[in-house]
C-alpha cells in the first residue's frame, strides 16, 4: 500500500473540507449581516469632524449632508424635511433626514436616532456618544438591511433634528423633530401606517449599561432584552431595574404605536465637553446593532400577530 499517496489524498480532502467550512461561514456572517464596528467608528468620526453641531447651525447642515449622502451610497430613497420651530433662542431651522429600504408591505418600522449635538454657549460639546454613536451605527444598520432586509415591513432609518433642549427640558423646548415627524405623517395620511419604532441613544460608551426603559412597549424591550442576553450580552442588557427617559419615542407612544428607547442614562460625560471619540467601545457598538438586527425578525413577526 502506497502510504505516500494515502496522505496525499487525506491533506486534499482536509483542505477541501475547510475550504468549505469557511465558505460556510462566510455565508452565515453575509446573512447574519453582523456590524462593521470600525464602520460606525468612521461614520461617528466624521459626525463630530464638524464640531458642535446644534440644531440651524451650519456644522448641523455639513452633518446632514453626510448622512443623506451614506444613505444615498447604500441604494436607499433618502427623503428629508425642513423646518422653522420657535424656540427659547429664536425660530431656528432644522431638518429631518430619513431613508426608505420599501419591503413586501407598506407598512413601515422605524429605526431612528438624532443627529443634533446639544447647544452650549460656554463649552465645545461633539456628543460623540449623545446623538453620534446611534447616528453612526443606524448608518451601518442601513447599509446591512438594504442588502437583506429579514421582514415583509418597509423599514425607514430616520435621523430626526433638534431633540436637544437649547435651554431647559420641557415639552415646548426638546424632541422637534420628533414631534414635526408626527405632524408630517398625519398631514401625509401616512401615520397609519407606522407599526413600530426603535430608537437608539447613546449606545457606544465603554462601560455600556441598558435597562429597560419604562416608556417602552413592554414586549419590545422583552424580544430585544432577552436576544440581548441569549447572544451572551447579558452585561450589557441588564434584566435588573428600569430607566424612564424623555425623548423621540415619546411622540410615537402618544400616538399608540409601539416604541422602544434602546439608551444608556448612566453615562459619565452625560453633555459634558468630555463626550468625545476616545469615550466609546467599537465591541459595544457592534453588540447594540448585532442585537437589534437579531431582534428585527421577532419583532416584525409579534406585529403581525398582533397588529
Amino acid at each position: 500500500m502506497d502510504f505516500s499517496i494515502s496522505i496525499k489524498v487525506r491533506i486534499a480532502l482536509c483542505a477541501a473540507f475547510l475550504l468549505l467550512v469557511s465558505f460556510s461561514c462566510l455565508d452565515t456572517a453575509a446573512q447574519t449581516g453582523r456590524v462593521d464596528a470600525e464602520q460606525v467608528m468612521r461614520h461617528v468620526e466624521q459626525i463630530v469632524s464638524y464640531g458642535p453641531h446644534p440644531p440651524g447651525s451650519e456644522a448641523q447642515k455639513e452633518v446632514g449632508r453626510y448622512i443623506a449622502g451614506q444613505l444615498q451610497s447604500h441604494g436607499l430613497e433618502v427623503q428629508t424635511h425642513t423646518f422653522h420651530p420657535v424656540t427659547p433662542l429664536g425660530r431656528r431651522e432644522m431638518t429631518n433626514i430619513w431613508g426608505v429600504v420599501e419591503g413586501k408591505e407598506d407598512s413601515i418600522i422605524i429605526l431612528a436616532s438624532h443627529y443634533d449635538s446639544k447647544y452650549f454657549e460656554d463649552i465645545s460639546f461633539l456628543g460623540a456618544n449623545d446623538g453620534g454613536s446611534s447616528s453612526g451605527l443606524l448608518l451601518e444598520l442601513a447599509r446591512i438591511l438594504k442588502q437583506d432586509n429579514p421582514t415583509d415591513y418597509s423599514l425607514w432609518f430616520v435621523f430626526f433634528d433638534g431633540e436637544e433642549a437649547f435651554v431647559d427640558w420641557t415639552s415646548a423646548d426638546s424632541i422637534y423633530g420628533s414631534r414635526e415627524f408626527i405632524r408630517m405623517l398625519k398631514g401625509r395620511n401616512l401615520l397609519g401606517k407606522i407599526s413600530a419604532l426603535i430608537l437608539l441613544d447613546m449606545v457606544g460608551e465603554k462601560d455600556l449599561v441598558l435597562r429597560k426603559e419604562i416608556n417602552s412597549i413592554p414586549w419590545m424591550n422583552q424580544i430585544i432584552w432577552d436576544q440581548g442576553e441569549a447572544m451572551g450580552y447579558g452585561n450589557i442588557f441588564q434584566s435588573r431595574g428600569n430607566t424612564g427617559a424623555q425623548d423621540d419615542h415619546l411622540p410615537f407612544a402618544q400616538e399608540g404605536i409601539p416604541v422602544v428607547d434602546i439608551i444608556d442614562l448612566d453615562y459619565a460625560y452625560w453633555h459634558k465637553e468630555e463626550d468625545t471619540l476616545d469615550k466609546l467601545s467599537p465591541d459595544n457598538l457592534r453588540i447594540v446593532g448585532d442585537v437589534v438586527l437579531a431582534s428585527l425578525p421577532e419583532i416584525a413577526k409579534r406585529l403581525k400577530e398582533n397588529p
